[in-house]
C-alpha cells in the first residue's frame, strides 16, 4: 500500500474516506474471528430496529433502526445521541435461519456489548453479560427458522465497576466520547450437534516446536484431534487426551519461528464429532537477557528494539468501533510504512481481525488491559506528569479503586482479558495499570497476571507510581528533555512521549486542540519528531539501553492533535521515509549495543 505524503487537503466533514464505502446491510462482513472459525456462520451485523426508554422492560415499538455494530453515540449508527445512566437501549432483529440448521444447536456469539446486558430470544431471556470489552457466548440448544433476537443494554459510563478506558461523559482533552451498547460484531455459528469444541488456549513453544493446545468440550470429547498445517501442507496432528490437552510436534525441517521480518503463520484445525474449527498460531520466543545488571530485549535468540506508535483505535465516524476491515489494514500499513515494528493497543480491545492482521503483518502488539475505577484526583493527573509521586497503592481510593466491587470486577476483566487474547501471536507484552488509572496492588496484580499467562513481557505500572514488578521500568516523559539512565534487573520502556501537536484546518475534530507541544507548521513539526527520535531517543538506546520507546500517537483523537496521521486519516503528518530511516537507525544501534554486552551469553 502507497501513501501519499498530502500538505493540503481541505474537507468539512471529519470522518474518513472508508466510510464512504462501507456496505451499510453488513459493515464488517465475514467470519469476525479468525481464531476461532467455523465454516457455517451468519454474521447478524447491519440494520435493527432500535429504541431508548427508561425501562428495561422489553418495548412494544421500536420507532427507530441503528447500524450494528456501531454506538449510539456515532455518526456511523444513525443515531447520534449520548447515553445517561439512566437510559437502557433496546436492540432488536428478526433472524431467519437456513434450513439445514433448524433444530440443530447453535452459537450466538457477541464480540463486544457496553456495559451490562440482558438477551432475549422470542422474548425469553436466554442469558446476560457484564463488562463493555469482552466477547460472550450464549448456546441455543434448538435454533428455529425464525426468531425475534432482542438485546436490552444499560451503559454508566462513569460507573466504578467495570473498565471504561478513555470514555467521558465530558469528553476533551485525553478523554473521549463515550461508547455505548452493541460496538463489536454479532454473529451465529451452527453447530453440528451438541457435541462440540467450546474454546481452547493454543501456544508455540519456540524451543521444543510443539503447539500446545488445551481445549474445553461440550459433551463427548473421544475422538477429538488437532491438525497442523504450513500453507496447504500437513505438518503434524495430535488426538486430545480426557483433559483436552493435545501436543502437536513438529519436525525440525518443518519448524519456522515467526518475526516481524517473517511473518510465519500455522493454520490449525480442531475437531470434534463433525465439528470443526479454524485457527491460526505462531512460534517466537520472548526473553529479557541481562548483563551486568542491565536487561535487554530479545525475541527469537536476537535482539529487538521495540518502535512503536500509541494507538487508541478511535475513528471520527465510529469511534472505538473501525468503520470497515481496510480502514484497519490502512492504519497498520501506515505504521508499518513509518518503519515501526510495533504498536502499544492503548486502553481498548480491538476486535479479532485486527490482531490477526498484526499477525499476517508482523507487528509486536503491546496490548492494554482496559482501566476503570472512580474518577481519577486531577491534581494527580495535573502533577504526576511534571514531578516525581510517591503514591501507595494499596491506599485503593486515591486511585479510584475504594470500591470493593471494582476491585473484584477488575480481578474478572483481567482474566477474560487473557482468556479471550492469550492466544494470539502478536502479543508480546501485556500493560497492567497506565499512569495509576484504577491502580490497585500493583506487585500482587502482577503475579497475578503472571500466573495467569507467564509466556509475555508485563508492563506493570506504564508511566507512574513503578512498584518494582513486572519486566519493566516504564517511563512517561512528555514535558522534559528525555535523559535516562540504565536500570537494574528490568527492561528499561519509554512507553510514551511525544505528544507533539498539529492541528490542521479541515481536519480537526474540534476548535479546540490539545498536545503537548505546539507547531505552527508542518514542517516544523516534522523535523522536531525527527529530531526528537536522532537526539534524545538514539542517545538513550547507547547510554540507557533503552529498550523500548513508543511515541504518542498513531493518529488524531477529537481534540488530541498530535498523531501522525489527521483524525480523518486524510493527511499523513510525517513523511514515512523519513521515520523509517530513523527507525532503522535505532534497530541497527540498539542490535549493536545489546550484542555487545551479551556476546558472552549468546
Amino acid at each position: 500500500m502507497l501513501f501519499k505524503h498530502r500538505t493540503k487537503c481541505h474537507n468539512k466533514n471529519v470522518k474518513s474516506s472508508f466510510w464512504s464505502n462501507v456496505d451499510k446491510t453488513c459493515p464488517l462482513a465475514g467470519h469476525p474471528d479468525p481464531y476461532w472459525q467455523r465454516d457455517h456462520y451468519q454474521n447478524l451485523d447491519g440494520e435493527w430496529d432500535f429504541v431508548i426508554t427508561h425501562s428495561e422492560a422489553l418495548p412494544q415499538e421500536y420507532p427507530e433502526k441503528i447500524l450494528v455494530p456501531f454506538a449510539p453515540e456515532t455518526e456511523a449508527s444513525g443515531i447520534r445521541r449520548f447515553v445517561t445512566a439512566k437510559d437502557r437501549l433496546h436492540y432488536r432483529k428478526e433472524v431467519d435461519v437456513p434450513p439445514e440448521f433448524v433444530g440443530k444447536p447453535a452459537l450466538l456469539r457477541f464480540m463486544a456489548v457496553d456495559q451490562e446486558a440482558e438477551v432475549y430470544v422470542n422474548g425469553e431471556l436466554f442469558g446476560t453479560h457484564q463488562g463493555g470489552y469482552l466477547p460472550f457466548t450464549i448456546y441455543i440448544d434448538k435454533i428455529q427458522s425464525h426468531f425475534v433476537l432482542e438485546v436490552v443494554v444499560k451503559d454508566d459510563t462513569a460507573s466504578p465497576i467495570y473498565a471504561r478506558g478513555k470514555q467521558s461523559n465530558h469528553p476533551k482533552g485525553i478523554w473521549y466520547t463515550p461508547t455505548s451498547g452493541i460496538w463489536q460484531e454479532v454473529y451465529l455459528e451452527y453447530l453440528p450437534s451438541v457435541n462440540f469444541i467450546d474454546h481452547a488456549k493454543i501456544f508455540g513453544d519456540y524451543d521444543r516446536h510443539i503447539f500446545f493446545v488445551d481445549a474445553q468440550f461440550a459433551g463427548d470429547s473421544s475422538g477429538a484431534s488437532v491438525e497442523v498445517y504450513d500453507n496447504e501442507t500437513l505438518v503434524g496432528k495430535a488426538n486430545f487426551d480426557e483433559h483436552g490437552h493435545a501436543e502437536v510436534k513438529l519436525q525440525d525441517s518443518d519448524f519456522h519461528p515467526w518475526s516481524h521480518e517473517d511473518p510465519h503463520l500455522y493454520s490449525l484445525i480442531l475437531k470434534d464429532h463433525g465439528d470443526v474449527v479454524r485457527s491460526q498460531n505462531a512460534f517466537r520466543k520472548l526473553e529479557s537477557v541481562k548483563d551486568n545488571g542491565s536487561r535487554f530485549l530479545f525475541i527469537n535468540h536476537e535482539p529487538c528494539f521495540l518502535s512503536a506508535p500509541l494507538d487508541q483505535g478511535y475513528w471520527p465516524e465510529s469511534g472505538l468501533t473501525p468503520p470497515s476491515i481496510e480502514a484497519m489494514e490502512f492504519d497498520l500499513h501506515y505504521l508499518l510504512s513509518c518503519g515501526f515494528n510495533a504498536v502499544r493497543k492503548h486502553i481498548k480491545i480491538e476486535p479479532r481481525r485486527w490482531y490477526a492482521l498484526c499477525d499476517r503483518l508482523g507487528i509486536y502488539v503491546m496490548q492494554d488491559i482496559v482501566n476503570g475505577g472512580a474518577p481519577y484526583r486531577p491534581f494527580l493527573i495535573a502533577v504526576a506528569p511534571v514531578l516525581s509521586l510517591k503514591v501507595r497503592d494499596h491506599n485503593t481510593k486515591r486511585l479510584g479503586r475504594g470500591d470493593a466491587a471494582s476491585r473484584k470486577q477488575f480481578g474478572l476483566e483481567l482474566e477474560g482479558t487473557i482468556t479471550a487474547l492469550s492466544s494470539i501471536p502478536s502479543i508480546v507484552s501485556w500493560t497492567l495499570f497506565n499512569e495509576g488509572w484504577g491502580q490497585f496492588d500493583a506487585v500482587e496484580n502482577t503475579k497475578k497476571l503472571r500466573a495467569l499467562d507467564s509466556t509475555r513481557f508485563i508492563d506493570a505500572t506504564s508511566g507512574w507510581y513503578d512498584k518494582g514488578a513486572g519486566d519493566f521500568v516504564s517511563r512517561h516523559i512528555y514535558f522534559r528533555a528525555i535523559r535516562l539512565k540504565p536500570v537494574i534487573d528490568r527492561i528499561l520502556s519509554l512507553s510514551e512521549f511525544g505528544g507533539y501537536s498539529l492541528p490542521l484546518d479541515g481536519h480537526r475534530w474540534s476548535k479546540k486542540n490539545f498536545g503537548y507541544k505546539r507547531f505552527s507548521s508542518q514542517t516544523k513539526w516534522e523535523d522536531a519528531v525527527i529530531a526528537l527520535y536522532q537526539k534524545q531517543i538514539l542517545p538513550a538506546i547507547k547510554t540507557a539501553h533503552l529498550s523500548v520507546a513508543v511515541f504518542t500517537q498513531l493518529t488524531d483523537v477529537e481534540q488530541e492533535t498530535n498523531g501522525l496521521l489527521t483524525y480523518d486519516r486524510e493527511v499523513a503528518k510525517m513523511n514515512p521515509e523519513r521515520l523509517s530511516q530513523v527507525n532503522r537507525a535505532l534497530q541497527d544501534t540498539y542490535c549493536e549495543v545489546a550484542k555487545l554486552h551479551t556476546s558472552a551469553i549468546f
